[in-house]
């Protein structure tokens, strides 16, 4: 999404056309309640504060309907829904999106404004404040996605196994200084496998996977470690929901 904000006016077009679409929206007497309680304010400020938690899908998903990811609550009429889309569309082709690159912003803009939404209406804490982020609310929020997760002492790290979203084991570290939760996912080469025969894959797959950094180093016994690392900011919170939908993406990409 980022590289689509900066393709498309940096954040100065991101706002026009959140506003606009909001607008219109507002305007549609059948479809005006999909914004109910929700500030246009809110809704340009998760934009921009909460676009790292959305990492890039498989272009397939793309070409698919985009889905209410809202609290069942406050979810509207299917019908509604997707007219709420078209108008999405028309907003983004307004700005000279080009097609090829509007279901993707469309997608990502639309799971932002559902967390915002969802924020809005929430009768229970669904939001980690800055000062809430440690290894035992990493660990509770791992289980209770039914995820096996504990602390790896030696490595102050978060091991989750592969199960329940994610395809690979997940590690994870709190960088407190820097206010970030550091996401991972590894793989280990056989032992015939040299670093230097690593290094051209990872060269390939930060061409081809930009959101995540890649990197190969040798373990303590000797191994090629091929690694995937993705960084979450944490300084303005961190959305429950939006960590959920953060950490099985990164294994999809990796």
């Amino acid at each position: 999404m980022q590289d689509l904000v900066q393709k498309y006016g940096s954040t100065t077009g991101l706002k026009k056309i959140i506003a606009s679409f909001y607008e219109r929206v507002r305007q549609e007497r059948g479809l005006m309640h999909y914004f109910f309680s929700v500030p246009l304010v809110q809704i340009v400020a998760d934009q921009l504060t909460y676009a790292t938690y959305l990492m890039r899908k498989p272009d397939m998903d793309y070409r698919q309907d985009i889905v209410q990811t809202a609290i069942a609550d406050i979810r509207i009429s299917m019908h509604a829904f997707e007219d709420v889309i078209k108008v999405l569309h028309i907003v983004l082709a307004d700005a000279k999106v080009h097609r090829n690159d509007a279901p993707r912003m469309a997608m990502h803009i639309i799971e932002i404004i559902e967390e915002t939404r969802s924020k809005v209406a929430d009768t229970k804490k669904s939001f980690y404040k800055p000062a809430d982020i440690s290894t035992d609310v990493l660990l509770t929020f791992f289980r209770s996605q039914g995820i096996e997760s504990k602390l790896n002492t030696a490595t102050d790290e978060i091991d989750s196994m592969a199960m329940y979203g994610l395809a690979y084991p997940l590690h994870t570290t709190i960088d407190k200084s820097g206010s970030a939760i550091q996401l991972y996912a590894r793989a280990k080469a056989k032992e015939s496998i040299e670093v230097s025969d690593v290094q051209t894959l990872v060269m390939a797959a930060s061409t081809l996977i930009t959101p995540l950094h890649f990197r190969v180093y040798k373990d303590e016994d000797g191994f090629a470690v091929f690694e995937g690392s993705y960084r979450v900011p944490t300084q303005y919170g961190v959305p429950k929901r939006l960590l959920q939908r953060v950490t099985n993406p990164i294994h999809l990409a990796f």
